[in-house]
């Protein structure tokens, strides 16, 4: 096995020469990354007694006394710190005790991958995203080089001033709804969007509508990890909110396409061609093996626009024995971290409890959530779609739509009106002629007259 025993015997005998060091090592080693466990059990000591301002030899033995046969007892910990040639090395030792762990984890990830590529019936994309996804596991997030702020505070301003002068857009990407676009000032990267609501109330035509704005309008290239519907049904969503052309045409063509859609789709297919769409509808997709796709497809595209999640509840956790609730945790976190990484937003689709249905206002809030701590705390922005006409038909506007900003880390809160026609999964913005379009093809049977200003921009 991979390990150096010199490596973390020093490292333990620099720290106790010298316990300031133990605050200088610690952002380079973990406890993890010993091998030998008593080496293991005193790191993991001696942070502790490091926050106690007592660091010595004797503290330490009385902590680990329990593994005194692998060291020599009070004695032998003597002789380890006379042996340390010098505390000032503390930082290098601590290096080479990371590269070792680093080295043995890689090893172990590869004979892993080594057994699968062996075993029979394994599929080999499949065996591709496990690879990957171990090898981006064993080297973690690295972190870049933290400045004080003075060292970075002159380019804070210089962008500052380019927001002002107009040389920096401080528009994101764009909803394509303008009142929530001015709202949020668009979707950014590194953004934790989760997007929720009802089973059925039209989240993903809001994610339909994101990838048509982004991927087919704005030419940024976008993955959506769907695990719930087909990829086919996700084009059909997406092109029928680009060109307006209904869904049941784009499933049965020959009975409901005529001329004017034939050549609506035509010029969909000339956009999605030359956009770098992507829809993985693999099932029981990890976390682990949606940052190694998500990654692979940032790699290859150079840049990705947005990454859909759909949805939270169904991402399979990595490890399954955990409750439910740190499942989702889980789900969340990996979310946020790789919005990071990517450096894109990326949108979570999550699905809301019951609890709405047994309140006379049966618009979400954030407390309805299904294990809601963990998105509501990882979330930059959190926006729920609802429609009254899921829940009254006769409802006197029911091609309205609510879209609502819930939680904005740097902006307001408060609702977008918008026309939602399910028929073509499409948004559009709820201006009076929108609105009145939507009801002349649409008719409403309630005697009382429409009011088309009602809830127009």
């Amino acid at each position: 096995m991979i390990y150096s025993e010199d490596a973390e015997a020093s490292l333990i005998g620099a720290c106790l020469l010298d316990p300031s060091q133990v605050d200088v090592v610690a952002d380079v080693v973990a406890v993890e990354d010993f091998y030998l466990t008593h080496y293991r059990a005193m790191w993991s000591a001696m942070q502790q007694l490091a926050m106690a301002g007592r660091v010595d030899v004797i503290s330490l033995h009385e902590l680990v006394i329990d593994h005194a046969d692998h060291y020599g007892g009070l004695d032998g910990l003597v002789a380890l710190v006379r042996s340390t040639p010098t505390p000032e090395h503390a930082k290098h030792y601590g290096a080479a005790v990371h590269d070792k762990a680093l080295r043995r984890r890689l090893q172990i990830s590869l004979d892993e991958v080594s057994d699968q590529v062996k075993a029979p019936g394994t599929q080999l994309p499949d065996l591709i995203d496990r690879a990957q996804a171990k090898l981006a596991g064993v080297m973690g997030q690295r972190a870049s080089k933290v400045q004080p702020v003075q060292d970075w505070l002159s380019s804070w301003i210089d962008e500052l001033e380019d927001r002002h002068s107009g040389r920096i857009d401080p528009m994101g990407l764009l909803f394509n709804i303008p009142e929530l676009d001015a709202k949020t000032s668009g979707m950014h990267s590194e953004d934790l969007i989760i997007l929720g609501g009802e089973s059925g109330m039209g989240k993903t035509v809001v994610a339909a509508h994101v990838l048509d704005s982004v991927c087919l309008r704005q030419r940024k290239p976008a993955v959506m990890f769907q695990l719930e519907m087909r990829k086919e049904q996700v084009l059909n969503r997406v092109m029928g909110s680009h060109t307006g052309v209904k869904l049941d045409a784009l499933k049965d063509p020959r009975r409901c396409m005529n001329d004017e859609g034939w050549a609506q789709v035509s010029a969909g297919i000339v956009a999605t061609r030359e956009a770098g769409l992507v829809i993985d509808d693999r099932p029981g997709l990890t976390p682990i093996q949606i940052r190694a796709a998500a990654k692979r497809w940032k790699e290859h595209y150079g840049e990705l626009g947005c990454v859909i999640i759909d949805h939270a509840g169904i991402v399979q956790p990595d490890d399954k024995t955990i409750p439910r609730e740190q499942q989702m945790a889980e789900v969340s976190k990996s979310s946020k971290i790789l919005a990071k990484e990517l450096g894109c937003p990326v949108i979570l689709l999550a699905q809301i409890n019951r609890e709405n249905t047994k309140r006379g206002d049966k618009r979400p809030v954030m407390s309805d959530l299904r294990e809601s701590a963990s998105l509501e705390h990882n979330a930059d922005l959190i926006l729920f779609i609802y429609r009254e006409a899921k829940h009254n038909r006769d409802c006197d506007y029911p091609g309205i739509a609510e879209l609502i900003v819930a939680k904005q880390r740097d902006g307001e809160v408060g609702t977008v009106n918008v026309v939602c026609d399910l028929s073509r999964s499409q948004l559009k913005p709820a201006t009076a002629e929108n609105i009145a379009a939507y009801h002349r093809e649409f008719p409403r049977e309630p005697s009382t007259p429409y009011e088309a200003d009602k809830f127009a921009v």
